[in-house]
């Protein structure tokens, strides 16, 4: 019975827990789909376009904790896909790109469509491997998958001549590197509560590192035990229960200034499971290195983060989950003072409160939003790509550790569609919701056609205000009253849906929005909610919300 490389390659990814994978297919990979067809533990995604394939199997890798599998051919497939390489290394994510490639014979000669992967995207890589020798498949593809897995998470590409992938080998089996998983030590621990118990006015910073139930769970109770506030950082709104007293809020884009107003006046920032970017330190403003330094404490997998944007007072290289857990196997209570509290309890309530009682006739999106809010089920997907708009979800929804909110961190356009098909395929009984912007949804938004060829229960909601409202925003902020290069002419989105084979409903007026939202909720497949809305008014009260 004859063996091929591709069918290694397929054996390597079942052989590292994947079990999906998502594609735009090409010739240069042939050998690799026809893999698949006999293998069902893989479900082979075919997507509309590379780029929603990669950003799809990002939000993939942020629900399982695994590498994010993405197929593309060489050239013009390789490049459409980027965005999802871009996106992984901004946002720490272990993703995978099979990029097909010219025949070895072939290269390094310029033939059509050829690239250098590891200098098309050099920047963006981890690590880039070609299998050029069918010997040596099993070890690439198990340095592939470590290599994105350790430290900080992030993007590989495997390159895969075309005529390597049907070449006979005798079987063997597939290999699997070890992947470090650093962890703290007690003593780290007793120096962390030390510091904790010498401040008067503590936050604890907590990324995306880990997004597991258990580190969720865990977090909560450590956050309780020590009596420390939790600030999460861009796009883990979920990370933390929203209405629990400790919970800051979430640090993102158009920080608050109840949140740049708190975090000035802590004396000590915990930061755990992140890089400590410009989001999540406020510009690089915090923690504050100049006079009244604020003391840092830094927790995460990778030395090579901590200490290159600020001074540390104390490094620690672990894991966000296994910090936590030392620290609850070591059983110490702490308690900040009660004055503390109470400033974290109002900087929270500007930044995130929602009166509904309270939303401007003229803010339809604040209605719809809320009435969607009314049907979201309490274990939601949520998922929102950039702009405006989504600074209502983060108003309007209540998140807690039973939600997943899939986002997008660095701010790429396109993610929220590609996102739910990631979701509705990984929770097939579960509520997804994608909140997206009328720019957003004509980037990826084809991939509602995936959707009803999956029968996936997925709501699309769309923000049509005819612009792109966030950079829109920044131009009233720098050029009052001149718009330039903004504006946009749109489809009637509710009867494009309608054309792809999915529900389409549409909300023109606030007082529309009850029962427009209550109808298209209660519709089991592919639905989409356009919500018609003022540029101007959208533009006025997303200020509004920022300066909350």
């Amino acid at each position: 019975m004859t063996y091929r490389i591709a069918e290694l390659i397929a054996d390597s990814l079942i052989h590292h827990g994947i079990d999906r994978a998502f594609s735009v297919p090409g010739e240069s990979f042939l050998g690799l789909l026809d893999a698949f067809l006999e293998r069902p533990a893989l479900d082979l995604v075919t997507c509309r376009h590379e780029g929603s394939a990669s950003l799809a199997a990002v939000a993939d890798a942020k629900l399982t904790g695994r590498p994010g599998i993405v197929m593309a051919s060489r050239g013009p497939g390789a490049f459409n896909a980027a965005i999802g390489l871009h996106v992984a290394a901004e946002e720490a994510i272990p993703l995978i790109l099979l990029i097909g490639q010219v025949d070895r014979p072939n290269l390094a000669r310029g033939a059509v469509q050829e690239i250098d992967s590891s200098k098309a995207f050099a920047g963006l890589l981890k690590w880039s491997g070609r299998i050029d020798q069918g010997e040596r498949a099993a070890e690439i593809m198990a340095r592939a998958f470590a290599i994105a897995c350790s430290g900080t998470p992030g993007p590989v590409v495997v390159e895969l001549p075309e005529d390597v992938l049907t070449e006979v080998i005798d079987k063997p089996k597939p290999r699997r590197h070890g992947v470090a998983c650093p962890k703290a030590s007690e003593s780290e621990i007793e120096q962390v509560l030390e510091m904790l118990r010498a401040s008067g006015s503590p936050v604890m910073i907590v990324g995306g590192e880990c997004r597991t139930d258990a580190f969720r769970s865990d977090l909560l109770r450590l956050a309780e035990q020590w009596g420390v506030p939790i600030a999460l950082t861009n796009k883990n709104q979920d990370q933390f229960p929203n209405a629990h007293p400790l919970f800051v809020g979430q640090l993102s884009f158009f920080a608050s200034p109840a949140h740049v107003d708190l975090i000035a006046e802590a004396d000590l920032l915990v930061a755990v499971g992140s890089r400590m970017g410009d989001v999540s330190s406020l510009g690089y403003a915090y923690p504050r290195q100049t006079h009244a330094r604020q003391k840092l404490i830094h927790i995460y997998p990778d030395a090579g983060v901590i200490g290159r944007n600020f001074q540390t007072d104390l490094a620690i290289v672990s894991s966000s989950h296994s910090f936590v857990s030392e620290a609850l196997r070591q059983g110490a209570r702490h308690e900040v003072s009660s004055s503390w509290r109470a400033k974290v309890s109002r900087a929270a309530i500007r930044a995130h409160g929602w009166n509904q009682d309270r939303i401007a006739p003229e803010d339809v999106m604040g209605h719809a939003i809320t009435a969607i809010a009314s049907h979201a089920a309490a274990d939601a997907v949520l998922t929102t790509d950039s702009g405006n708009f989504a600074s209502w979800v983060h108003r309007v929804f209540e998140m807690t550790p039973r939600n997943r909110l899939l986002g997008s961190a660095c701010g790429a356009m396109g993610s929220g569609v590609p996102a739910a098909v990631a979701a509705g395929l990984r929770f097939p009984g579960r509520q997804v919701i994608a909140f997206v912007g009328d720019g957003g949804f004509l980037m990826n938004g084809n991939e509602i056609a995936t959707a009803v060829a999956r029968t996936l229960d997925i709501k699309v909601v769309v923000s049509n205000n005819r612009s792109y409202g966030t950079i829109r925003t920044h131009q009233q902020r720098h050029f009052p009253g001149r718009v330039s290069g903004t504006d946009l002419s749109n489809p009637n989105f509710a009867e494009l849906a309608r054309a792809f084979g999915a529900a389409g409903f549409r909300v023109e007026r606030a007082d529309q929005a009850r029962d427009v939202v209550a109808e298209a909720m209660a519709v089991r497949g592919p639905t989409l909610i356009e919500i018609c809305n003022d540029v101007d008014v959208n533009v006025d009260r997303s200020l509004q919300l920022s300066k909350s």
